[in-house]
């Protein structure tokens, strides 16, 4: 509808005179009054779809960045998992040794194991026997204390790595309840802006709505001069809006030949009422810099992938748009958040945002802040 109203402005700003100033102008001043409204209205629409532009950019983001931090959780929770599984091995191993150790003892106990010690001590043939004698018995006994040591100093070390484990996941968990309070602050910001553009789009329906009227009655006026055969001169309102290109960016980028704005455009349109999801590139479902991506695609021409680097192809647009030219909104720290393809007649081709399709939308100056031409 907008591009409607923006296409046939021209025609339906018509300002009837004749001898005598037969037709009268508050007709015309009551349109071009209900024309300003319907462009401030439209406007205000606008600015509110570059804020739910500017959120379905944080939230998907958000997004992306929690669906990481999940899964560096799980892997996190895994090793804590494995690490307690070894702990219970070693304890087990441990309690296993001590046990086996203790039996020797008792036997050595029940046994009179002691006097047989002795007996290998006095039956030996000479010092160097016995000296022998005496280092094996100790070495059993050192045997048995150095595994269980062997064993202690593993579970020191996996409750070591279990104690960094568990603060690595604490501290993920905490950066993940983080995320999800910023992500419903987003979501209830993003609400707020969905009833305002509600309210905004009823508003322009409203003034649209009164532009017709009005016109109707001038063009009934118009008719009834035309009948009298009264003289009449017809002045075209200039349109409020202009095709300047923005001088932004830098130059540099690859320029595609053989392929015309025109064929750009009328593949675009293709697509016209497909939905809006975040982070999508077609076939049915697009972001803003989805459709721009996909549509040159299809010429083979490979843009950027995001909106931050599409604004770096092509080459600057340092005069009057063309169709095919892309359009950038809304710039941030790291750059633009919005494209479009212009699509001629002061209009351009867009997915605005989440809850939305794609359609073709007014053009007005100072409303973009830069432009890139990809095709020569």
């Amino acid at each position: 509808m907008h591009k409607k109203f923006l296409t046939a402005l021209v025609a339906l700003s018509v300002v009837v005179t004749c001898s005598g100033n037969v037709f009268a102008s508050p007709l015309q001043d009551q349109y071009n009054q209900s024309l300003q409204q319907y462009e401030n209205a439209l406007k205000g629409v606008q600015d509110i779809e570059g804020k739910i532009s500017v959120l379905d950019n944080q939230i998907g983001q958000l997004n992306e960045s929690m669906a990481g931090t999940d899964k560096k959780i799980a892997q996190s929770q895994s090793n804590i998992d494995a690490t307690q599984k070894k702990i219970n091995e070693t304890k087990s191993d441990i309690s296993s040794e001590q046990e086996l150790y203790g039996q020797r003892l008792r036997a050595m106990y029940v046994n009179g194991t002691t006097t047989q010690y002795m007996d290998v001590i006095l039956n030996s043939k000479n010092f160097s026997d016995l000296i022998s004698k005496i280092d094996a018995v100790k070495s059993v006994a050192d045997y048995d204390k150095q595994i269980i040591t062997n064993f202690k100093t593993q579970q020191d070390d996996v409750e070591k790595q279990q104690k960094v484990l568990s603060d690595e996941n604490g501290k993920l968990q905490a950066l993940q309840n983080e995320n999800k309070k910023k992500l419903k602050d987003l979501n209830d910001k993003k609400a707020q802006e969905d009833k305002l553009i509600a309210d905004a789009k009823a508003e322009e329906a409203k003034h649209s709505g009164e532009m017709q009227k009005i016109q109707q009655a001038m063009d009934a006026e118009k008719k009834k001069i035309e009948a009298l055969n009264v003289p009449t001169n017809v002045t075209a309102k200039p349109s409020t809006s202009s095709s300047q290109g923005s001088s932004g960016g830098t130059n540099g980028g690859t320029i595609y030949t053989g392929v015309t704005g025109e064929a750009i455009v009328s593949y675009a349109k293709n697509f016209l009422g497909d939905k809006y999801v975040w982070g999508a590139k077609g076939p049915n479902e697009f972001d803003c810099s989805g459709l721009v991506w996909y549509v040159y695609k299809h010429f083979g021409i490979t843009l950027g992938e995001d909106t931050y680097s599409q604004v770096n192809d092509g080459e600057a647009v340092t005069g009057s748009l063309q169709p095919g030219d892309l359009v950038f909104f809304y710039p941030s720290a790291k750059g633009p958040d919005h494209v479009g393809i212009y699509v001629g007649d002061n209009a351009f081709i867009q997915a605005p945002h989440t809850g939305d399709v794609v359609k073709i939308s007014p053009l007005y100056p100072g409303s973009y802040c830069a432009a890139r031409r990809i095709l020569h």
